[in-house]
């Protein structure tokens, strides 16, 4: 992942999004906190915009964080942690799925009473439990989100939600293609998605995460993907 997200196309697209979120607040002393910042280059990007600390579960997470120079860092479990300042944004990307999460809910909650009025949460969830494969067992999902009943979750915790929409449906498609055809010829292998790929496909997916950015922060919402993307608002 440390070698990984600084070029691989997934990382690039989403990054370029919730950086375009945060950019729309208009202010460069932020105070952001990255909830399971895995290996940090997320944070590095952010930092831009103001002042960025984080967690993460991973010890391993942490020191690959701290090469990159990050002060603001430390091991913690969402479980438990408990918010000590309020803060102007809140991201955590792909983290609520975890089998390690024991309650998304409550953990909602913490991300609520973490945030100052009018602070902004930046989500991004795995989708659709179709799309469940062997990459979900490599890196421990719990559970997949729709839409609906996830503004529902944010709702009953006292948040606004501001944009709501799911990302990637070219990715949903492969998978469902993969999907069958490891069925019809079935592996031994389990490995994860996050593989280095040559480089006219990293380019080629980049170069379509922009339109599909673009789309989804001038137009809309996307009706189906293998991502659930929030922005929500505490009001």
């Amino acid at each position: 992942m440390y070698h990984q997200e600084n070029n691989f196309w997934w990382y690039k697209i989403l990054h370029s999004l919730i950086i375009s979120v945060v950019r729309k607040r208009k202010d460069t002393s932020l105070s952001i906190f990255d909830a399971g910042c895995g290996t940090g280059r997320l944070m590095e990007l952010l930092d831009d915009f103001g002042t960025v600390s984080g967690i993460d579960y991973s010890e391993e997470a942490v020191a690959f964080s701290k090469k990159r120079g990050l002060k603001h860092i430390a091991k913690g479990d969402l479980n438990n942690w408990i918010p000590t300042e309020n803060y102007d944004v809140i991201t955590s990307i792909d983290v609520l799925y975890h089998s390690a999460i024991t309650d998304d809910y409550a953990v909602l909650q913490k991300f609520y009473d973490g945030l100052s009025n009018g602070g902004t949460l930046i989500l991004n969830l795995a989708a659709f439990n179709i799309l469940k494969r062997d990459h979900d067992i490599i890196v421990h999902t719990k559970r997949r989100y729709r839409k609906k009943a996830f503004i529902k979750k944010l709702e009953a915790v006292g948040f606004c939600t501001e944009k709501a929409t799911y990302r990637m449906p070219i990715l949903f498609l492969i998978i469902i293609i993969q999907k069958l055809v490891h069925k019809l010829f079935p592996s031994k292998n389990i490995e994860s998605d996050v593989q280095e790929t040559p480089k006219w496909i990293n380019t080629v997916f980049w170069f379509l995460g922009k339109i599909e950015n673009s789309f989804i922060l001038k137009i809309g919402s996307i009706p189906f993907g293998s991502s659930l993307f929030i922005v929500a608002k505490k009001v």
